[in-house]
């Protein structure tokens, strides 16, 4: 023998509650932990940045990275792929700021020393890769430029 479950009249409505005060208490966890995401701690966390010439790699090229951690942050230039004789020239240049030009004059598979570069966080920041032959040359290939704000 079994029983069927008995539904008085206020069942209903004691379920609808139930389940706007559960679907309440999940959108209040939702919100926080969406609020603990969003937070300024969170939103410090910048990544790092990467320009190269306008070589692939079996020609030789040269790539620049930036760490974009805060406001001395690291900038490095590098020379990769095949030999071509050439050096890689990285700038970094920001707004109310001045230019910093680095080389990878080693050779292929080689990189400038890192430098710390100030930049306050919140201006613009443009980074530019080119390769020369030797330290006077003129400025070839040069990639695309990469541009952004400090910080974020």
């Amino acid at each position: 023998m079994t029983t069927a479950p008995v539904v008085i009249d206020g069942g209903a409505r004691m379920i609808r509650r139930r389940s706007r005060w559960f679907g309440s208490v999940l959108m209040a966890m939702a919100l926080t932990v969406t609020g603990l995401l969003a937070s300024p701690a969170a939103a410090q966390t910048a990544a790092g940045w990467y320009a190269e010439s306008a070589d692939d790699y079996s020609d030789g090229y040269g790539y620049a990275t930036w760490s974009n951690t805060g406001q001395y942050s690291s900038f490095q230039v590098c020379d990769a792929g095949a030999a071509d004789a050439r050096r890689a020239v990285g700038y970094i240049w920001w707004e109310d700021g001045g230019t910093i030009e680095r080389h990878a004059a080693g050779g292929s598979g080689t990189c400038s020393t890192p430098l710390n570069v100030y930049v306050p966080a919140g201006k613009w920041v443009s980074m530019e890769v080119c390769e020369r032959k030797g330290a006077d040359g003129i400025d070839e290939r040069c990639g695309a430029l990469v541009h952004g704000i400090a910080g974020s």
